[in-house]
């Protein structure tokens, strides 16, 4: 396995989005990235290796001094059941003392489950062996699940009041923009342009689709790779959000720059008739972009 591959399936956890926030809307769950970022606590610390990820008091106390961070108004406290079920996601296997039988009963906190552990496998065992691997690990969980949280988690500081925005590096890591990024935007939109609803995928080996995936608020200065700051573009329209020609508003309704007209092209008339036309959104609800990347779009663009 290549670390790219890695990443792919770090953005690619199967977690719950039908949970509910307080106001009604849904969110994915945090349980999986935030106990593979509490197994990485323990291999860091030379409390774990590899081929022994304990289930034990360290591993529940850093899963729980990030979930504390992060855990939402119906989020529960309960590392047992991803640490059970991150097998299906191909990252581990959870076992019993023997270091031979998979788990198959509840995990409850408790002498007798102090002796079972997980194995990472696949290849997944010699990455995190990596000191480098694993903080790429990191940063990339981070970014593509909890990035606005991305200082208190890193850092290991609680939030303030105010929100944080990391540190922009001078050169991109290669965990932003990267080919998992894209591919789990195009899943979501299932290939289709949210602003004029292209879609051709062509069966050429890999599938080709000719559809972006583009950041609302740029990775360089949020470093957030949540589908929630992205959205499915065809390459016309992704050019034209880039130079601010038009954008997706809170409303999600398009909004078009004053300075295009009509009767210079083609090209412009199609941009203006995209104005006040609804985007196009995915059918998942926890997946629709974010208001915060909407209204930043939407204010660089001038009406």
């Amino acid at each position: 396995m290549t670390i790219d591959q890695f990443i792919e399936r770090l953005y690619n956890l199967r977690v719950d989005t039908t949970t509910r926030d307080g106001d009604g809307s849904p969110h994915e769950k945090p349980h999986k990235p935030l106990l593979l970022l509490a197994a990485l606590d323990l291999l860091d610390k030379g409390l774990a290796t590899p081929d022994r990820i304990p289930w034990n008091q360290d591993l529940r106390d850093c899963f729980k001094s990030r979930f504390d961070v992060v855990r939402k108004l119906n989020d529960a406290n309960d590392p047992a059941l991803p640490f059970r079920y991150l097998a299906s996601d191909g990252f581990w296997l959870p076992l019993e003392s023997d270091g031979v039988t998979p788990i198959r009963r509840e995990i409850r906190v408790g002498s007798d489950s102090n002796l079972v552990f997980a194995r990472f496998v696949d290849g997944t065992d010699v990455l995190v062996s990596i000191p480098e691997v694993r903080r790429r690990m990191r940063e990339a969980l981070v970014s593509r699940y909890f990035p606005q949280h991305a200082m208190a988690l890193l850092a290991g500081k609680l939030p303030t009041a105010e929100p944080i925005v990391p540190k922009v590096a001078e050169e991109e890591p290669e965990y932003g923009r990267s080919p998992a990024f894209r591919r789990k935007i195009l899943e979501i939109y299932d290939h289709q342009c949210a602003a004029c609803g292209l879609r051709i995928r062509l069966p050429l080996g890999n599938e080709v689709s000719f559809i972006d995936a583009a950041h609302l608020i740029p990775f360089s200065e949020a470093r957030n790779d949540h589908p929630t700051n992205g959205l499915a573009l065809c390459k016309n329209h992704h050019w034209a959000m880039d130079r601010d020609l038009i954008a997706p508003c809170p409303d999600h309704h398009w909004k078009v720059a004053s300075i295009l007209d009509s009767r210079r092209s083609t090209g412009e008339k199609e941009l203006l008739e995209l104005s006040g036309k609804s985007v196009l959104l995915p059918k998942d609800p926890a997946f629709h972009p974010n208001e915060e990347g909407l209204r930043w779009r939407c204010e660089r663009v001038s009406a």
